[in-house]
Protein backbone atom coordinates (compact mmCIF):
# COMPACT_ATOMS: atom_id res chain seq x y z
CA UNK A 1 0.00 0.00 0.00
CA UNK A 2 1.22 3.67 -0.97
CA UNK A 3 0.57 6.84 -2.33
CA UNK A 4 2.41 8.91 -4.46
CA UNK A 5 2.90 12.26 -6.28
CA UNK A 6 2.78 12.92 -10.06
CA UNK A 7 3.73 16.54 -10.98
CA UNK A 8 3.14 17.33 -14.26
CA UNK A 9 -0.05 18.07 -17.13
CA UNK A 10 -2.44 14.91 -18.36
CA UNK A 11 -2.06 14.12 -21.98
CA UNK A 12 -4.41 11.25 -22.24
CA UNK A 13 -7.38 9.92 -20.29
CA UNK A 14 -8.66 6.54 -22.00
CA UNK A 15 -11.91 5.73 -19.84
CA UNK A 16 -13.18 1.98 -20.06
CA UNK A 17 -15.99 2.26 -17.55
CA UNK A 18 -18.30 3.91 -15.87
CA UNK A 19 -19.74 2.11 -12.23
CA UNK A 20 -22.08 4.25 -10.43
CA UNK A 21 -19.46 6.89 -9.20
CA UNK A 22 -16.57 5.22 -9.95
CA UNK A 23 -14.34 5.71 -13.36
CA UNK A 24 -11.90 3.27 -14.28
CA UNK A 25 -9.48 4.18 -16.88
CA UNK A 26 -7.80 1.68 -18.99
CA UNK A 27 -4.89 4.35 -19.00
CA UNK A 28 -3.91 7.40 -18.04
CA UNK A 29 -0.73 9.26 -19.56
CA UNK A 30 0.85 12.13 -18.47
CA UNK A 31 3.81 14.18 -18.92
CA UNK A 32 6.37 15.09 -15.73
CA UNK A 33 7.18 18.66 -15.68
CA UNK A 34 11.01 17.19 -16.55
CA UNK A 35 9.94 16.35 -19.92
CA UNK A 36 9.62 12.40 -19.23
CA UNK A 37 6.24 10.57 -19.30
CA UNK A 38 4.47 8.11 -16.98
CA UNK A 39 1.54 5.87 -17.03
CA UNK A 40 -1.27 4.34 -14.78
CA UNK A 41 -2.79 1.60 -15.91
CA UNK A 42 -6.18 0.57 -15.05
CA UNK A 43 -6.58 3.24 -12.48
CA UNK A 44 -9.53 3.49 -10.33
CA UNK A 45 -11.23 7.35 -9.29
CA UNK A 46 -13.71 8.38 -8.05
CA UNK A 47 -16.11 11.08 -10.11
CA UNK A 48 -15.75 14.35 -8.26
CA UNK A 49 -12.19 13.25 -9.20
CA UNK A 50 -12.49 12.33 -12.56
CA UNK A 51 -13.92 15.59 -13.18
CA UNK A 52 -10.51 17.42 -12.86
CA UNK A 53 -8.88 14.45 -15.14
CA UNK A 54 -9.35 16.12 -18.22
CA UNK A 55 -6.56 15.99 -21.34
CA UNK A 56 -4.17 19.13 -20.75
CA UNK A 57 -4.92 19.89 -17.51
CA UNK A 58 -1.59 20.13 -15.31
CA UNK A 59 -0.42 20.40 -11.75
CA UNK A 60 -0.57 17.42 -9.00
CA UNK A 61 -2.34 14.18 -9.28
CA UNK A 62 -2.61 12.07 -5.78
CA UNK A 63 -1.87 8.20 -6.39
CA UNK A 64 -2.62 5.11 -4.59
CA UNK A 65 -2.15 1.57 -4.78
CA UNK A 66 -4.20 -0.54 -2.83
CA UNK A 67 -4.06 -4.42 -1.99
CA UNK A 68 -5.95 -5.33 -5.54
CA UNK A 69 -6.00 -1.86 -7.70
CA UNK A 70 -5.02 1.56 -7.75
CA UNK A 71 -5.90 4.89 -8.90
CA UNK A 72 -6.11 8.55 -8.16
CA UNK A 73 -7.56 10.25 -5.00
CA UNK A 74 -7.05 14.23 -5.54
CA UNK A 75 -5.54 16.49 -7.75
CA UNK A 76 -4.77 20.07 -7.26
CA UNK A 77 -3.92 21.85 -10.50
CA UNK A 78 -2.67 24.46 -11.89
CA UNK A 79 -5.79 26.83 -11.60
CA UNK A 80 -6.07 26.50 -8.27
CA UNK A 81 -8.56 23.84 -8.48
CA UNK A 82 -8.60 20.97 -5.58
CA UNK A 83 -10.47 18.04 -4.83
CA UNK A 84 -10.05 14.84 -2.72
CA UNK A 85 -12.28 11.42 -2.70
CA UNK A 86 -11.27 7.99 -1.82
CA UNK A 87 -14.16 5.22 -1.63
CA UNK A 88 -14.48 3.25 1.85
CA UNK A 89 -16.23 0.33 -0.80
CA UNK A 90 -13.10 -2.03 0.23
CA UNK A 91 -13.44 -1.23 3.14
CA UNK A 92 -16.90 -1.90 3.36
CA UNK A 93 -16.51 -5.62 1.32
CA UNK A 94 -14.03 -6.44 4.23
CA UNK A 95 -16.51 -5.87 7.13
CA UNK A 96 -19.59 -7.36 4.93
CA UNK A 97 -16.90 -10.76 3.82
CA UNK A 98 -15.95 -11.24 7.84
CA UNK A 99 -19.65 -10.20 9.29
CA UNK A 100 -20.71 -13.14 6.75
CA UNK A 101 -17.96 -15.60 7.96
CA UNK A 102 -18.88 -15.11 11.17
CA UNK A 103 -22.50 -15.27 10.77
CA UNK A 104 -22.16 -18.61 8.74
CA UNK A 105 -19.62 -19.58 11.60
CA UNK A 106 -22.07 -19.60 14.36
CA UNK A 107 -25.00 -21.12 11.78
CA UNK A 108 -22.61 -24.23 11.32
CA UNK A 109 -21.56 -24.36 14.87
CA UNK A 110 -25.06 -24.09 15.69
CA UNK A 111 -26.15 -27.55 13.27
CA UNK A 112 -22.81 -29.39 14.72
CA UNK A 113 -20.85 -28.77 11.62
CA UNK A 114 -18.06 -26.93 10.73
CA UNK A 115 -16.63 -25.82 7.56
CA UNK A 116 -13.52 -24.03 5.91
CA UNK A 117 -15.75 -21.17 4.20
CA UNK A 118 -16.69 -18.97 7.26
CA UNK A 119 -13.06 -19.30 8.18
CA UNK A 120 -11.72 -18.28 5.21
CA UNK A 121 -14.10 -15.24 5.22
CA UNK A 122 -13.06 -14.09 9.08
CA UNK A 123 -9.11 -14.41 8.15
CA UNK A 124 -9.26 -12.72 4.91
CA UNK A 125 -12.14 -9.80 5.68
CA UNK A 126 -10.67 -8.79 9.03
CA UNK A 127 -7.19 -7.82 8.34
CA UNK A 128 -8.02 -6.79 5.15
CA UNK A 129 -10.11 -3.96 6.58
CA UNK A 130 -7.35 -2.91 8.39
CA UNK A 131 -5.09 -2.76 4.93
CA UNK A 132 -7.62 -1.00 3.26
CA UNK A 133 -8.30 1.42 6.01
CA UNK A 134 -4.41 2.45 6.32
CA UNK A 135 -3.89 2.89 2.37
CA UNK A 136 -6.98 5.44 2.77
CA UNK A 137 -5.73 6.82 6.03
CA UNK A 138 -2.35 7.49 4.00
CA UNK A 139 -3.75 8.77 1.08
CA UNK A 140 -5.89 11.41 3.36
CA UNK A 141 -2.63 12.50 5.09
CA UNK A 142 -1.12 13.04 1.81
CA UNK A 143 -3.61 15.23 0.56
CA UNK A 144 -4.26 17.36 3.35
CA UNK A 145 -0.50 17.70 4.11
CA UNK A 146 0.48 18.97 0.90
CA UNK A 147 -0.50 22.61 -0.47
CA UNK A 148 -0.40 21.82 -4.13
CA UNK A 149 1.92 21.53 -7.60
CA UNK A 150 6.02 22.33 -6.08
CA UNK A 151 6.43 24.34 -9.15
CA UNK A 152 3.74 26.17 -11.73
CA UNK A 153 4.86 26.82 -14.87
CA UNK A 154 5.04 30.35 -16.49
Amino acid sequence: MAVSIIDGTLEAADLKRIRGKTRIYRSLTFKLRDGSSKSVAKAIVHEDVAALLEPGNSGRFYLYTAIDHRGIHGVRDDRGRGVFAYSKAGETMMLVTAGIGVAMLVAFLAMDRISIWPILCIVIGIPFYFLYRQTRAEATRQYEGDKGPSQVPA
